[in-house]
């Protein structure tokens, strides 16, 4: 029987691990462990971090969002990077894909939770995602996209595209409020477009808190993260939820009660990147109201996805044999610089 905690990807608080987190994070062994900024001070510390995490019981795979620009959590050690817009109109994104998996592979990193495949769209994505978002076009999303994950593939980590089922309508951003995306069948069919033609190759999707005319964010939705995901459109790897503690879920009860709820919706991997303290109340909420059927199943598809970064890391030399840093931190630079 999985235990229930298998089905979280938990954050901590700062670069190094405290007594009580390692006292939590083994009792309750998560799936995954996500770092952010917070968490990253030098190459060195960030090395003894991640040696420190991988030593957890149930060996939790560790996941960063490095995309670029915007969001660069690897900036202050290797330089900034080009934003994934930028990597995408310059043509460059398979090439961009190349370094964020390298940087990810040297810090000791499995997953990237990138590329962004939401529509660049004036008024709303423009404004709130800026430079995250690659086109407003879906073919030219789906190229970018399929080149960054190519590029992280090649490095042997894992990708996963966002923000299902399309953040690119959406005018506030879901770390502070709930959007909500008005109905058109038209505009929903391009939103979808770079979901369906990218997602079997990453392997997982991650599902947004936007809400349709229902009000429910899609994180919490059966019919946005099981029917539309999984009977619609036949996706049947990993769904991650978007971070659970995100302000657009404040109406929907506390921490256990939207874990517990994005499970039974149809997110495999529950996020709770900050409040660890409220973990173990959110294992034991997801213990006692998600089917046992439902908890094997999300951990199927995680495992699943487990194993597909275990090929991913026997196909290639991780990391880039012989490689420095300096020469990753050169390449960088240079992508950076040799704009037209």
């Amino acid at each position: 029987m999985t235990e229930p905690s298998r089905l979280f990807g938990v954050g901590i608080s700062g670069p190094a691990l405290l007594p009580a987190e390692r006292e939590i994070l083994e009792t309750f062994a998560p799936w995954a462990v996500i770092l952010f900024k917070r968490n990253i001070q030098s190459v060195e510390q960030l090395s003894g971090l991640t040696a420190e995490l991988r030593e957890l019981p149930g060996e939790p795979l560790l996941c960063v969002d490095e995309e670029g620009g915007p969001v660069d959590r690897f900036r202050d050690l290797l330089g900034p990077t080009v934003s994934f817009r930028e990597a995408a109109e310059r043509g460059v994104s398979r090439r961009a894909g190349e370094l964020a998996g390298e940087a990810c592979a040297r810090l000791g990193f499995d997953v990237d939770l990138a590329p962004v495949v939401d529509r660049l769209l004036p008024g709303a994505s423009e404004r709130v995602l800026r430079d995250r978002c690659a086109s407003p076009e879906p073919e030219a999303i789906v190229r970018s996209a399929l080149d960054f994950l190519a590029g992280l593939h090649s490095r042997g980590v894992g990708g996963c595209v966002k923000h299902f089922p399309g953040l690119g309508r959406a005018d506030l951003d879901t770390h502070k409020e709930l959007p909500l995306i008005p109905p058109d069948p038209v505009e929903e069919e391009r939103d979808l477009a770079p979901f369906s033609a990218t997602m079997n190759e990453a392997g997982a999707v991650m599902i947004s808190h936007a809400a349709g005319p229902d009000g429910i964010p899609a994180s919490l939705s059966k019919e946005k993260a099981s029917t539309l995901l999984r009977s619609k459109l036949g996706f049947g790897g990993a769904a991650f939820s978007d971070d659970l503690e995100m302000g657009a879920l404040s109406a929907f009860g506390g921490m256990p009660e939207r874990v517990a709820a994005a499970s039974i919706a149809g997110c495999d991997l529950l996020f709770v990147c900050s409040r660890i303290a409220e973990y173990p109340a959110c294992v034991a909420k997801v213990a006692e109201t998600v089917p046992p059927g439902r908890i094997a199943e999300a951990a199927a598809r995680l495992n699943a996805y487990r194993g597909r970064l275990g090929r991913l890391r026997a196909a290639v030399s991780r990391g880039g044999a012989g490689r420095s840093l300096e020469d990753l931190k050169a390449d960088i630079a240079a992508l950076r610089e040799a704009r037209a």
